[in-house]
């Protein structure tokens, strides 16, 4: 005998329309509508799966490059520019300054200027360690090597390299772009502009009974005169220490108005060791030289003593 269905069961199971409305017309639009539905979320999913890396590499990079963090450490070495660089006299890595320069106020090209370097890390870092500074031209490409020597003690009056100064000359004007290294690895890089030149005519000295043309108690040659063309013999005169001086010689020239740089003298090799001679005339070292500029005009001379420049005379070719 079969149970009789409540009353209640009955109108659940009846459709809650008067008409059947769930004809097979609107069954397939149903089935059209949700396979489109799953195709748009597939869709969806797939975009954000690919947007999302894209949006965090984004993310990434306007975190990491603000201005604070900017370091001149991933720019390929003594790269030549064109364009507009401003100065940058301090050095960050990761948001942390570990360097920073004051140049002497006023540094103009062609003349021996003072620096004093500032190292944040503590001295042991750089103790027993060789520190090289070299300087690149950004108009030119000329690269000079300014400073190197080995670390032994910290900066006068202080624990570390809080001092540290060093004293060169840099022959053309312009940008540059200044790499301290240590032990042959770029430790930091700074950009320093050098005001134009002044090209006044060196004076003379005296020293013992013979007039020097250069710097008095630095560097100076007994000038026989200028002739475009034409070499003449010149007796070079320094004075240093053997560290200084030892080494080979050689005098580059740059005309006024250019930045072209070309070679007059150069020690022989085999003697590069210790080009210069003994004292003479109240000089430490001396070295006599055959020289030749191409053209008339003002010339600056540039002295170098094993690669590093020495103060630059300025003299007049007739």
């Amino acid at each position: 005998m079969t149970e009789e269905k409540p009353y209640w069961a009955k109108g659940m199971a009846e459709s809650p329309f008067s008409d059947k409305h769930f004809t097979p017309q609107l069954k397939n639009k149903v089935l059209i509508r949700a396979s489109a539905a799953r195709s748009k979320s597939r869709f969806s999913t797939i975009a954000a799966a690919t947007l999302l890396p894209v949006a965090i590499v984004l993310f990434v990079f306007v975190i990491f490059t603000n201005k604070d963090d900017l370091t001149f450490f991933d720019t390929p070495t003594f790269e030549v520019s064109t364009g507009s660089v401003a100065e940058q006299k301090q050095y960050y890595e990761h948001g942390r300054l570990l360097l920073s320069v004051s140049p002497q106020p006023d540094a103009r090209a062609g003349e021996m200027n003072g620096y004093l370097f500032h190292f944040e890390e503590p001295f042991e870092n750089f103790s027993g360690k060789t520190m090289t500074i070299q300087a690149a031209h950004l108009g030119t490409g000329l690269v000079e090597t300014v400073s190197s020597e080995i670390i032994k003690e910290p900066s006068s009056g202080y624990p570390g390299l809080e001092r540290y100064a060093v004293r060169f000359a840099l022959p053309l004007d312009g940008m540059w772009r200044i790499d301290v290294k240590v032990n042959d690895s770029i430790y930091g890089k700074l950009m320093l502009h050098m005001q134009k030149p002044s090209w006044e005519i060196t004076p003379l000295f005296q020293s013992d009974v013979y007039w020097l043309h250069g710097i008095e108690k630095k560097i100076g040659f007994i000038d026989a005169g200028f002739i475009a063309g034409k070499s003449q013999k010149y007796m070079w005169h320094f004075w240093g220490t053997d560290e200084q001086l030892n080494g080979p010689f050689e005098v580059k020239a740059v005309k006024e108005g250019s930045d072209n740089i070309i070679k007059v003298f150069a020690s022989n090799p085999l003697s590069s060791a210790n080009a210069l001679g003994g004292p003479l005339n109240g000089a430490d070292r001396v070295l006599p030289t055959s020289m030749m500029l191409p053209e008339t005009g003002r010339w600056r001379l540039l002295p170098y003593v094993h690669g590093q420049l020495l103060d630059p005379i300025v003299v007049d070719v007739k």
